[in-house]
């Protein structure tokens, strides 16, 4: 039997809980027709295009415990916003697109889940998730892959850019990217096995604002 099992039963059931509860239909303002009228039109007003939902599984996590935990009030941040400025950044996420076809998906989270992590020990380091694509969630408007999403995003939060700039910087990175050393060179096959990504990774980085953590860490 698999171990994890039941904790994976049981996020998923969180997950179900959440989006059926009265907090998801407030978010998304489906307490009255009124309400989600509203929503749909102020929507309408900043969007390009309609939202498009993603599900992802989160593999090897880490984090480390908050310093403190941002006040929420019924659920949801109170902050003053007025409309004009953007949201203060309250972390930074620096995140890379991986696309690996599903017969390569294997090899590409062992290659992960060997690798010696040091994020822990980095000033400024929030959380780490190598998030894989639940291609098999329905529901909820999600539509097909398409070719050109990745299957993979490693997602690592940081207190603010210039924690992740002081990490890309400094040894830990460099440890992190560089080839094992002290081993016998091994023996070249005839033919170089295919890469585990159809096309070089993508990476991608965010501001993010109105954070909602627990007391336990990610």
């Amino acid at each position: 039997k698999n171990p994890n099992a039941k904790t994976l039963r049981l996020r998923n059931a969180h997950i179900l809980n959440s989006i059926q509860g009265e907090a998801f239909k407030e978010a998304h303002g489906g307490t009255s027709l009124f309400a989600f009228v509203t929503t749909m039109v102020k929507s309408a007003m900043v969007l390009t295009g309609a939202p498009k939902p993603a599900f992802y599984d989160g593999l090897l996590q880490q984090s480390t415990i908050p310093d403190q935990v941002p006040e929420t009030v019924n659920g949801w941040r109170s902050v003053e916003a007025d409309g004009v400025n953007l949201l203060p950044s309250e972390a930074f996420i620096a995140c890379n697109q991986f696309f690996v076809p599903s017969s390569n998906a294997v090899a590409f989270e062992n290659r992960w889940a060997n690798r010696t992590s040091k994020l822990k020990e980095c000033e400024g380091f929030i959380s780490f998730s190598m998030l894989r694509r639940d291609i098999k969630a329905k529901r909820h408007g999600v539509s097909p892959m398409g070719e050109e999403e990745p299957t993979y995003v490693s997602t690592t939060v940081w207190k603010d850019r210039q924690a992740f700039e002081n990490w890309k910087n400094g040894n830990a990175f460099k440890e992190a990217h560089a080839e094992k050393k002290g081993e016998e060179p091994k023996e070249q096959p005839q033919q170089p096995p295919a890469p585990l990504w159809s096309k070089p990774p993508v990476p991608v980085f965010y501001e993010s604002t109105l954070v909602i953590s627990s007391p336990d860490g990610a």
